[in-house]
């Protein structure tokens, strides 16, 4: 079926695959959701102490990784550079980058594809070739040129090829402008026979629009039993001798719920053709792709022989620039086992396009300048992209080659080249946006800025700019987590810092999605997903970058302000801030209509207090609390105030909410709602005592009378009030524990952790296992507990070979840099046992013996840098630089580190047979 881009489902239902029916789906608009090929852990192959993931093989298990420098990123297909539409749609995305589409909410929009970097002849150009198909075979949608939001999925069985055209009606609503084209080569003239697989389980007929060489008519399918099954319907055509061209496409009228699989043109009168014709446009050997997590460079080296038979060796590398966030760069090193004229061609592939559209493509010819004004959708926000094409460092003059008109721009050159020789080739793209918040944006316009970044790096050279990446990633990974003689695990936690840090960057304050800035997945809003689950894996060794998701709700609190003052009523004013549940551009609420979880998941919040808080406990800045922090944890406080109501015991309750249990809504008194509630109101009442403020004595008062009820017969927390029970999507009862530090005894900690264990939804998200796997360390939980659950919170949700997290089970957002988040707080705070304080810090490390051990090395405190090392007999924390660290060890006094004296405490061990784990 056609299906939200989304999984954010509504309360009640199960998070499902894109096999989901519509209306059970959540409303955000995601960027394609993929679907693991297997549970099975990814298959690849790895190098360079896990920290160099490549494949040789992009048939089967591959997803596409992407670059990032935390504010310009791009997904590259297999084919190592440029667009691609299967196994995911290829997006390149810029921090950000807002749309307001009319009608709908605020949501990322996504860039031309400005990776497409081209080399060959006239025989064909290796990278810009387009697919076609011949007449008289199966056309399978999904190789076609897809566009205008419409997309490749893999959910639903009986496909031809395995994927197939979606995405042309997204949450009910058509996608106006989803297109895909398929050209057809060697027809010939007259009538024929057009034939369309589709499924369709709407349960009515469905309307779609069809093109042949431009002219449309409107074309019903009937409904089918179920989504898995597939359907033929034929049209009568005329066609031309030799070319013609075939699109499917949604217009103005058109329902569109369907999923197309394939076209095909034959004789008329004939029989339908069952050859199905091949994806590639000439033929490649000796593939290899590789991703240095090191320095994100992505490496693409191959033999490509032309429909011509001219062979070339390639090898490409793309990069965002870690140094220069507003550089990217697409170099080849070409071969050509021929001799001739040589042309390449250097473009900004209008098929990435979302939610915008692009003006004024200019070359200069002269200087081999290729530029493009890119404004989102509503003219939120006005980007500029700017390519500079160099060979061999030189200048070779260029001319722009003719638009297809979906907002691409080129511009190609040709030169001489010799057989056995190698050229370079190199693209360097400047970008930047009016919204920019690292750069004056009353230094330059976004195009002039863009064009400033390209040339000064073609000025500089490619060794030179990617010389200043790799020192720039360098200096991050000083910081850095491994198990040592596990290399397996330690490329997981390489890949998912690093997918981290490539969606985020120091200076630039637009947070990020649970995507990251991998797609325009969950429409690029931001939800709590940052707070809880991606902010802290970053704020223990990169405080510098983290901060920024706390300066994005700081700088958004108008918007906030302005959200709570719409929900005051004459018989409950509501005061102070309510953050959205999801965020973008303005700040304000962006859920769509159709959800409650922007009315209901007012758990944020606290989230959004918990993560202001847990900065200043790292930083020790009383001058940020002051100035940056304060008024936001003012004005959350004051919403839980005067958002809890009194009850007749003389307490407090928080009723109609949902909490991180999406499953539930209109719940009274949710476990982690009231928890969170209480220490956003004690946060503010702590802060207000550091500054010398004032603070309001309702806080207090709330913060004592809201209750967080304890079943006394199964000493369990429940889960709400009236709770007997039911399945929970995802961790809500047991983050009481961490990161919220609910008081409670252990026995009752470990009761809500097996209790949940077996009334979650194993098809829920990816985090909830990394929560009972810090939990249970924290306990000390007997047996393979934890070891189980370090592995329940990676192996069923990798895709190979890069490493990449998807949202559940069963596909959904991806990349889930939520995921990624939460399995490495695992080692960050669950072996070490690491808890952060305003007056020191504690550990209480844990190690099962499945892990030789774990290296964490960078970790910031109060200007003070240290390492941890977590063995199987003993801990070791070793004070880097700074003064002397206060430590608390579990359970003792408080010990000050020194420089050039580590500090050793006992590693505490699972009771138990530990070793037999499955």
């Amino acid at each position: 079926m056609t299906r939200s881009r989304s999984h954010r489902d509504r309360p009640r239902r199960l998070v499902r695959s894109a096999a989901a029916v519509v209306s059970a789906l959540g409303c955000v608009v995601l960027g394609t959701a993929a679907v693991p090929a297997s549970a099975a852990p990814p298959t690849g192959r790895l190098t360079g102490e896990g920290w160099v993931l490549s494949t040789t093989d992009t048939s089967k298990n591959y997803s596409p990784t992407f670059v990032g420098n935390g504010y310009l990123a791009a997904r590259v297909p297999a084919a190592g550079e440029g667009y691609g539409s299967r196994p995911i749609v290829t997006q390149s995305e810029l921090a950000g980058f807002y749309a307001h589409p009319a009608g709908q909410n605020e949501q990322r929009a996504s860039l031309p594809s400005w990776t497409t970097l081209g080399f060959g002849r006239s025989g064909g150009v290796y990278g810009t070739g387009s697919w076609s198909c011949a007449f008289d075979q199966l056309c399978p949608a999904a190789y076609g040129k897809i566009s205008g939001g419409a997309f490749v999925e893999t959910s639903h069985s009986g496909s031809t090829v395995g994927g197939y055209l979606a995405g042309l009606n997204t949450n009910g609503r058509p996608t106006v402008g989803g297109t895909d084209v398929i050209e057809i080569r060697d027809a010939p003239a007259g009538k024929a026979t057009l034939a369309v697989r589709y499924g369709n389980a709407s349960g009515s007929p469905q309307t779609i629009h069809l093109g042949v060489n431009g002219t449309l008519q409107q074309l019903t399918v009937p409904s089918l039993s179920s989504w898995d099954d597939w359907g033929v319907v034929t049209v009568p055509v005329t066609l031309n001798a030799g070319a013609n061209t075939l699109e499917v496409t949604v217009a103005q009228g058109d329902e569109a719920r369907v999923n197309v699989d394939y076209l095909a043109l034959y004789p008329d009168g004939g029989q339908r053709p069952t050859r199905i014709a091949p994806d590639t446009v000439g033929t490649t050997s000796d593939y290899e792709q590789s991703l240095d997590l090191r320095t994100g460079v992505l490496s693409t080296s191959f033999d490509w022989t032309s429909p011509a038979g001219d062979r070339t060796s390639f090898t490409y590398e793309v990069n965002a620039n870690r140094a220069d966030g507003h550089l990217g760069t697409v170099s080849v090193k070409a071969v050509p086992h021929w001799s001739g004229t040589a042309t390449v061609v250097d473009e900004f592939d209008g098929r990435g396009l979302n939610h915008a559209s692009t003006s004024d493509p200019r070359v200069d010819g002269r200087t081999a300048t290729l530029s493009q004004t890119v404004v989102s959708d509503g003219k939120l926000v006005t980007a500029g992209l700017n390519s500079v094409l160099r060979v061999d460092d030189k200048t070779v003059p260029t001319e722009a080659i003719a638009a297809p008109g979906d907002g691409s721009a080129g511009q190609s050159a040709s030169f001489p080249v010799h057989a056995g020789q190698a050229y370079r080739i190199t693209k360097y793209v400047g970008v930047a946006s009016s919204v920019d918040t690292d750069r004056s944006l009353k230094a330059a316009s976004p195009q002039r800025a863009a064009a400033d970044t390209a040339s000064r790096a073609a000025k500089g050279g490619y060794r030179h700019a990617l010389a200043r990446n790799d020192g720039a990633w360098a200096r991050l990974w000083r910081s850095g987590i491994s198990v040592p003689g596990d290399a397996t695990t330690t490329a997981r936690i390489h890949a998912s810092m690093f997918y981290l840090l490539a969606s985020m960057r120091a200076g630039v304050t637009w947070s990020a999605s649970p995507g990251g800035l991998s797609s325009d997945g969950y429409a690029g809003h931001v939800f709590w997903d940052m707070e809880t689950w991606m902010y802290p894996a970053l704020l223990a060794q990169f405080p510098d970058i983290a901060v920024g998701a706390n300066t994005y709700r700081q700088k958004l609190l108008p918007g906030a302000e302005a959200d709570a003052a719409k929900l005051s009523t004459p018989t409950q004013p509501i005061k102070g801030a309510k953050f959205p549940w999801e965020s973008a551009l303005s700040g304000t609420e962006q859920t769509p209509p159709c959800c409650t979880t922007g009315k209901s998941e007012i758990h944020i919040n606290s989230d959004v207090a918990l993560a202001q808080w847990q900065y200043y406990e790292t930083s020790g800045d009383k001058a940020w609390l002051r100035d940056k922090a304060w008024p936001v944890l003012r004005d959350i406080a004051d919403y839980w105030a005067t958002r809890a109501v009194p009850d007749p015991a003389g307490g407090y309750d928080i009723n109609d909410v949902m909490g991180p249990d999406e499953y539930h809504d209109n719940v009274n008194n949710s476990a982690t709602t009231n928890a969170g509630a209480q220490a956003s109101l004690r946060i503010a009442t702590r802060a207000a005592g550091i500054l010398g403020r004032t603070a309001d004595p309702a806080w207090s008062k709330v913060a004592d009378g809201l209750e967080i009820p304890v079943d006394a017969t199964a000493n369990i927390h429940p889960e709400f009030e009236g709770y007997n029970g039911q399945t929970v999507k995802q961790a809500d009862v047991t983050l009481l524990q961490y990161p919220w530090g609910v008081p409670m005894s252990p026995g009752l900690a470990q009761n809500d952790l097996d209790y949940y264990k077996q009334r979650t939804d194993p098809n829920g998200p990816s985090m909830t296992d990394a929560i009972a796997a810090i939990n249970s360390a924290a306990l000390g939980s007997p047996g393979c507990t934890v070891y189980t659950y370090l592995r329940n919170s990676a192996d069923p949700f990798l895709a190979a070979p890069f490493n990449q997290w998807y949202e559940t089970r069963n596909g959904g957002a991806f990349t889930f840099t939520t995921g990624e988040g939460g399995y490495l707080q695992e080692f960050l705070y669950g072996f070490t046992g690491l808890r952060w304080g305003t007056d020191e810090i504690t550990i209480n490390p844990f190690l099962p013996p499945q892990l030789p051990g774990v290296d964490i090395t960078g970790v910031k405190w109060h200007g003070r840098t240290f390492d941890l090392s977590v063995g199987q007999q003993a801990t070791k924390l070793t004070l880097r630089s700074g003064p002397p660290l206060p430590v608390r060890l579990a359970g003792g006094g408080v010990r000050k580190v020194t420089p050039g004296k580590a500090l050793q405490t006992p590693t505490r061990h699972p009771a138990g047979d530990a070793t037999q784990c499955p």
